[in-house]
């Protein structure tokens, strides 16, 4: 009698905060405890940088920033006017670090999985000189080689190599990553299905982004070894 193979339960993160009523990429604080209440202890968020050099939770200054405000600017805002935005605003509150920080102090199973596309290291480094006690609730994605040491030196144990902004080759992964003590790699499905990033899973667990369909998931648990799935609207079950 032939076994059925059994689906391993992959990490679940919430991408973006988690879909909220439908939507994606809010970054809000609704959406943040709407995936709490929902199970979520791995969530990812996207943080941009304010004129005035502070961090907010937004994807980007422009479409997603648009989709959110319903208006088109030239270049971002200032804290204090994305506050105001974000008062105004009253379907949901896309989060800043000052508020994210306040929501994570009194949930501390949950870990925020950074996504912040310009400026990352000094991000990470703005973050943990704000809130040295909040620092093992985060778990940072980088882009480039270069960037593993430095927040090794941080005093990050969980780290991810997100490939989206990386150049290199797929062979110069496998290279790069076996002297990296990585929480995971993570990249799109696509890539996951390469025999060459295949060979990421001797030394580290390979983790895909955005997965919104429960049979790709298991497809790609069960053929692919992928043990962890960035989703906007899949539950825990």
């Amino acid at each position: 009698m032939a076994m059925s193979k059994v689906s391993i339960k992959p990490v679940m993160i919430a991408h973006a905060g988690g879909g909220y009523h439908g939507l994606a990429y809010t970054n809000s604080l609704e959406a943040l405890e709407n995936s709490y209440q929902a199970g979520f202890r791995y969530i990812e968020l996207d943080f941009s940088w304010t004129r005035d050099g502070r961090l907010v939770c937004l994807h980007d200054w422009d479409k997603t920033f648009n989709k959110i405000f319903k208006q088109k600017i030239k270049q971002a805002l200032s804290y204090a006017e994305f506050n105001q935005l974000v008062e105004d605003h009253t379907d949901f509150k896309p989060c800043t670090l000052e508020s994210l920080a306040a929501w994570l102090k009194n949930r501390p199973e949950v870990k925020i999985i950074t996504d912040i596309k310009y400026d990352n290291l000094k991000g990470i480094q703005l973050i943990i000189e704000k809130y040295p006690e909040l620092q093992q609730q985060f778990i940072p994605q980088f882009y480039q080689v270069e960037e593993y040491l430095v927040l090794k030196s941080m005093g990050f144990d969980e780290l991810i190599w997100i490939l989206y902004q990386y150049q290199g080759s797929k062979k110069s992964v496998l290279k790069f990553s076996q002297e990296m003590d990585l929480w995971a790699v993570s990249m799109q499905a696509q890539q996951a299905k390469s025999k060459t990033l295949q060979q990421l899973l001797k030394h580290h667990r390979i983790f895909v982004y955005t997965v919104n369909k429960t049979k790709t998931m298991q497809h790609l648990v069960n053929k692919y070894q992928v043990s962890g799935i960035y989703t906007d609207f899949l539950s825990l079950n």
